[in-house]
């Protein structure tokens, strides 16, 4: 045969539409069974390997099944409480953050995350406070801001938690 110069087989490029799975990771590979080369004198065709790359995304970082994002806050916003529109994987969302919301602090909507490849469920959103402190103040800002470190105490402030205990509650 001219086309197949007698091995039976022709080399030719196929495009195939792959289902990707939700909850798939970076690096993993889906098996095409039968798609690839043709096998030898009439043999079974081989397989097809495709994998898989994940672009990043701006608003998320994937950890496992988990995806963290950031939130920022003025630090009047977290001395008082807020609710801040957050993006999810479903969409934007309001989040309700209580007065006194520390900087560095984990807030976890539970199964909000990724799916879970070949199983149930979801895994979680975790979104870490960041309590942006002004660097330009004007006179008038910079008086009342002394007026109120004159009417406060330790009362005020309350106890800190401490690194450890803030790395306790991400993990919850």
């Amino acid at each position: 045969c001219i086309e197949c110069h007698g091995a039976g087989r022709v080399v030719e490029e196929r495009t195939r539409i792959v289902e990707i799975p939700p909850g798939i990771h970076h690096g993993q590979r889906i098996r095409l069974s039968g798609e690839g080369h043709a096998g030898i004198v009439g043999g079974r065709a081989g397989d097809a390997y495709v994998e898989v790359r994940i672009r990043p995304d701006e608003r998320f970082v994937r950890e496992g099944d988990d995806i963290y994002t950031t939130v920022d806050l003025t630090f009047t916003q977290a001395a008082l409480g807020a609710t801040l529109s957050i993006p999810t994987l479903d969409g934007e969302e309001d989040l309700d953050l209580p007065a006194g919301t520390q900087p560095g602090e984990i807030v976890v909507l539970r199964g909000r995350g990724m799916p879970v490849l070949q199983g149930f469920g979801r895994g979680d959103q975790r979104i870490l406070v960041n309590v942006v402190v002004p660097r330009r103040l004007n006179d008038e800002q910079r008086r009342l801001l002394r007026e109120f470190d004159a009417h406060t105490d330790e009362h005020t402030y309350g106890k800190s938690e401490g690194l450890f205990g803030k790395l306790k509650s991400a993990f919850r």
